[in-house]
């Protein structure tokens, strides 16, 4: 009977420890690759406007894109990421 429970624990244990470090691995980026999703999310209009409003609307996401584009590229219609991004995003 305690041979039975303790292999029972073994294995819950070996599997509770490989699921750890699956996950450990599958949370591994970089400063850098965290930050140009940042950048895109700005450019995507899908960063939270407040705590309140999370997921953003169809519209909130328009009005986020409209002022992205307004105030960091100047009016262009289909702006790409570049260098004021990273410069504001800091």
């Amino acid at each position: 009977m305690k041979a039975t429970r303790l292999a029972a624990f073994v294995v819950a244990a070996s599997i509770g420890s490989a699921a750890v470090s699956q996950a450990a691995l599958a949370q591994t980026k970089t400063r850098e690759q965290v930050h140009a999703e940042l950048l895109q999310a700005q450019h995507d209009g899908i960063t939270p406007v407040s705590k309140t409003q999370y997921p953003p609307t169809t519209d909130a996401i328009a009005r986020q894109k409209e002022l992205h584009a307004i105030t960091k590229h100047a009016g262009e219609k289909s702006p790409a990421l570049d260098h004021h991004d990273s410069i504001a995003s800091r």
